[in-house]
């Protein structure tokens, strides 16, 4: 699936979760720090194709608020994973 995060093209599979991915999406500009969720510093915003992302875990929803992210399109990179492939494609920007 075509992802672009910050203006750079990805092509990710279904069912990848982009932690996995880190070191590739870090060329884009998002920084990674433990990948598995719990330190908030790949927190972006999905500008387009949320529908196709899998729903934040309880434990992604209390790391987004306790770094300030309150907003429905903010999200940690490091846990999203595509799980419809029906989207043209996804959209993300990093918060800085």
């Amino acid at each position: 699936m075509k992802v672009i995060i910050n203006g750079k093209e990805f092509d990710i599979p279904k069912g990848v979760r982009f932690g996995e991915l880190s070191h590739e999406i870090e060329k884009a500009g998002i920084e990674f720090g433990c990948t598995d969720g719990q330190c908030g510093v790949c927190v972006a915003r999905v500008i387009k194709g949320m529908e196709c992302l899998n729903e934040p875990s309880e434990d992604e929803e209390d790391t987004l608020w306790r770094v300030g992210a309150v907003d429905e399109d903010q999200r940690l990179t490091c846990q999203l994973v595509i799980e419809k492939e029906d989207c043209d494609e996804i959209v993300i920007e990093s918060e800085d």
